[in-house]
């Protein structure tokens, strides 16, 4: 009997007004996302799964795993759940977001099919070609055979894009042909085909857009860091840092970009029989030619959600619920979007190790001691038996800023980041700098 009832999904009054959600994710993202619902009044209830220490202050985490469908359809019944939201990429490459809705329930997160955008590289670039969207020049090379021969005709410097998901670390630019050699041989590229791309040159900007069917929104653009050391160097990451707005992309230009740059590939999937339905986010470079595609990504970005959804105006909740429903365009015809002007630097500390495997366990104080503007979102947290709160992963807090200005955004930011402590946490010292530079 005690087993059966630990399987059985927490409960919840049907009665209660307003919408109970769900958010499936744990990380910076995913607290980003629930942080955002949790200021909107339509919202009654906010559960998460997996979660980390820093959501049960204003969200319940629930004790199964997000990927673990048949608990979730059941406590989908059991909890009443109006809106579902998808976070990670690897649960959107499982269509997890399709499946819930199947069951009735508004769920935002494409099916694997539409998704394939993301978890298939070389499937982007001929979606690409299909749609006339501008990239750069590619090849794909199935094996090792295959890349070797390749990498003999590309030459360098190249860029590798290992087809498949990557958590961020799945591109590299190859300046020697021992570079090259070395990353072919070795995780994530040596696990399948690999994409080979020419380099460009350009600023990068990050565009997320809200995508149902042919309907697509843009959000507010972003920047953001992916390599872990100062002046982009090292090894690529999942994000560093972001700020929003940025000069690069401009808010009045989001949704021009948003329609030259994802409205093709949104009409494409609806062509192929796979309407795309979700957040569909892009990564932009603007070169001397021109703006180009360089990935796409099938959900919000992370840590551009922790800039972007903060300057999001209206409700929020129910803008995610018209969306999950198939109402996007009916729903900001009526509800128009806009955009906060406040600015928002996200600086992200990291735990000793990151990119590569993190050191864990440590404890984290300084929370308490934030600057007025300034929030902790948290990433890779848990509690230990004790009751404290430790480090649990790569990323594990996103000091998160606003302020009326880009440069006092980036002070809040930063201070808040020197009053965080735990043993071996670093961070760049650079986040935002070009914004502050251009403003």
């Amino acid at each position: 009997m005690k087993e059966q009832r630990a399987q059985r999904s927490p409960g919840r009054s049907p009665g209660a007004p307003g919408l109970n959600c769900l958010v499936l994710g744990g990380g910076g993202r995913e607290y980003a996302i629930a942080w955002r619902l949790a200021r909107d009044q339509s919202v009654a209830t906010i559960d998460v799964t997996p979660g980390n220490a820093g959501m049960p202050l204003f969200t319940r985490i629930l004790d199964f795993p997000p990927d673990d469908l048949g608990r979730l359809e059941q406590h989908i019944v059991a909890s009443h759940i109006d809106l579902a939201i998808v976070g990670p990429d690897d649960l959107v490459a499982k269509g997890i977001g399709q499946a819930l809705g199947r069951g009735g329930i508004s769920s935002v997160g494409p099916s694997r099919e539409a998704a394939k955008v993301e978890w298939s590289k070389s499937y982007a670039k001929e979606l690409m070609a299909e749609a006339g969207v501008p990239t750069a020049r590619s090849e794909t090379f199935a094996d090792a055979p295959a890349q070797r021969e390749g990498l003999e005709r590309w030459g360098v410097p190249v860029v590798l894009k290992a087809d498949g998901l990557a958590s961020g670390k799945g591109v590299l630019v190859a300046r020697t042909l021992d570079d090259a050699r070395v990353a072919l041989a070795s995780p994530p590229f040596n696990g399948g085909p690999v994409v080979f791309e020419e380099p460009l040159e350009g600023e990068e900007a990050s565009l997320q857009a809200l995508v149902d069917g042919e309907a697509v929104v843009a959000l507010p653009p972003a920047r953001d860091h992916k390599r872990v050391g100062d002046g982009d160097t090292g090894p690529n990451t999942g994000g560093m840092g972001a700020a929003s707005p940025t000069s690069a992309l401009p808010d009045a230009d989001a949704q021009r970009i948003a329609d030259e740059l994802i409205g093709p590939v949104a009409k494409a999937l609806v062509a192929r029989g796979t309407p795309y339905r979700g957040v569909l986010y892009a990564g932009l470079m603007r070169t001397a030619d021109g703006w180009r595609v360089l990935e796409y990504n099938a959900r919000f970005g992370d840590p551009e959600a922790q800039v972007t959804l903060p300057r999001v105006e209206g409700d929020f909740a129910r803008l995610m619920y018209a969306l999950g429903e198939g109402r996007l365009a009916e729903y900001v015809a009526e509800q128009p979007l806009r955009f906060s002007e406040r600015a928002y630097v996200d600086v992200v500390l990291c735990a000793e190790g990151y990119p590569g495997t993190p050191k864990t366990g440590m404890r984290i104080t300084g929370l308490d001691q934030l600057p007025a503007g300034v929030y902790a979102f948290h990433g890779g947290t848990r509690r230990d038996p004790r009751g404290n709160l430790v480090v649990a992963g790569g990323r594990v807090i996103h000091v998160v800023a606003e302020a009326g200005t880009m440069a006092e955004a980036r002070a809040r930011a930063y201070e808040g980041a020197e009053r965080i402590e735990f043993e071996g946490k670093f961070y760049r010292s650079d986040i935002a700098r070009q914004e502050v530079a251009v403003a």
